[in-house]
């Protein structure tokens, strides 16, 4: 209680106002605050319409020496900056992001599956923001763990920056990204009857060996079923069969070919037997004989 206490005082002695390089940031909101940044919900009251930003603010020096080398030394090259701009307010790091309204993936993504391929779109949605977003990947795998994953009405997916610093980890890689994010697809596709598919399965196993290590890896996995269901062309559908009933197929070849292989040792044993290749022979006298007539004797 003693902490929170200090919390709110705190945040009540902070002005509600960011004077920086042409910028007049009025905070309208506290989303989050933790013993090492802040997270504000902030409008440019100097711009018209006074758009809307988030504004995090890095209030340990150790965490802002960390997220400046994390920034400098980003292996992810999108084309797009990370953040809009960065500054410094008073000792504090500043990070200013574009705003987007919190729908948490976690709290939507069930009720808008209503089928299988619905999430396995909403997979390929996810993929291709991790793949695309230009956050380093220590920061990345905060939003993944934090739950700033969020879900437009059409299955589109997006990332928030409100992130808490505290387990910031500079040593993150791809693949620790690639865990976390495969992990959330499982949960997605096993939130209906898209337990039974086959990208499940084979995500299923891949994560439980830590098979990934890109992004692109379970992009390949995913586009090799969801690419034959948006041909339309007959040898496309032809071969998505193949792809999606591969198992089937294989089994019902085995078989067909042990039917095969028995056919071939009978046929040899009646040449062995009966001297020639006659499977009549190993089962009845067949035509030869009609009552007491013999037509091999004709």
């Amino acid at each position: 209680m003693n902490n929170r206490a200090g919390a709110k005082r705190i945040l009540r002695e902070e002005p509600d106002t960011i004077m920086v390089e042409g910028m007049t940031l009025k905070r309208v909101s506290s989303i989050l605050r933790t013993g090492v940044n802040a997270v504000w919900g902030c409008r440019d009251l100097s711009a018209v319409g006074h758009p809307y930003y988030i504004l995090l603010i890095v209030t340990d020096r150790r965490i802002a020496r960390t997220l400046i080398s994390i920034f400098a030394s980003s292996e992810k090259d999108t084309g797009r900056p990370a953040y809009l701009r960065n500054f410094l307010w008073g000792e504090h790091l500043c990070y200013l992001f574009p705003y987007r309204k919190e729908r948490r993936l976690t709290d939507f993504a069930i009720g808008q599956v209503s089928a299988p391929a619905v999430g396995e779109q909403i997979c390929v949605n996810l993929l291709l923001a991790g793949m695309e977003s230009p956050l380093p990947y220590p920061l990345l795998l905060l939003a993944y763990r934090q739950g700033l994953v969020h879900i437009e009405n059409d299955n589109s997916v997006y990332l928030t920056p409100n992130f808490d610093l505290t387990a910031l980890d500079p040593g993150v890689s791809e693949s620790d990204c690639v865990l976390a994010c495969a992990e959330l697809m499982l949960d997605i596709l096993g939130s209906t009857r898209g337990k039974q598919l086959k990208s499940r399965k084979l995500l299923a196993k891949k994560v439980q060996r830590k098979s990934y290590a890109h992004f692109s890896e379970v992009y390949h996995d995913f586009n090799l079923t969801l690419s034959v269901r948006k041909t339309g062309s007959l040898p496309g559908r032809f071969f998505g069969f193949l792809a999606e009933h591969k198992d089937q197929i294989f089994r019902f070849i085995l078989v067909l070919s042990l039917m095969c292989f028995a056919v071939a040792i009978l046929m040899l044993l009646s040449y062995l037997i009966f001297g020639e290749f006659s499977l009549s022979k190993l089962f009845g006298r067949g035509l030869n004989m009609i009552g007491t007539e013999n037509l091999a004797a004709k």
